[in-house]
């Protein structure tokens, strides 16, 4: 059977509200609408702090506090947390977008500044995307 695909957050936690007891919880108490954790179930008779994360690691990412909630939710178990984790093997993480690192001089940094201050990027983040598709775009017409 095909797995369902979930390619971000929200559509775990929307997954998760119709599919919760898959997972053993036998109720929803709350929800906490984005704050952290995201639910607050009910799991054999106790309130149990429920944390969903795409990929496990994004709750370091994330810099939530494993002190303060009972179990996470993920699609791709990648990382240990000192918490419990439940990886929803019932889907799959197809990512919309990649996280990329970089580490970029002075002057490049001060040219993306400047290209900030027009307004046509968002963030680095866009401006990188922009760039590396008009070089693709140049290097395809060649």
């Amino acid at each position: 059977m095909a797995k369902k695909i979930i390619s971000c957050e929200y559509d775990l936690s929307r997954w998760f509200i119709k599919n919760h007891r898959l997972l053993g919880y036998d109720k929803i108490v709350r929800n906490n609408n984005g704050r952290f954790p995201d639910f607050t179930m009910e799991k054999k008779g106790k309130a149990v702090g429920v944390e969903l994360e795409t990929l496990s690691s994004n709750f370091i990412l994330h810099k939530h506090n494993k002190n303060k909630v009972d179990e996470v939710v993920c699609v791709k178990k990648d990382k240990e947390l000192g918490v419990e984790i439940i990886e929803a093997s019932e889907l799959e993480f197809i990512p919309r977008m990649t996280r990329v690192s970089a580490t970029i001089s002075q002057s490049t940094d001060e040219i993306f500044n400047e290209m900030m201050k027009n307004g046509n990027y968002r963030n680095k983040s866009h401006a990188i995307e922009s760039a590396i598709k008009m070089f693709w775009e140049q290097e395809n017409d060649k």
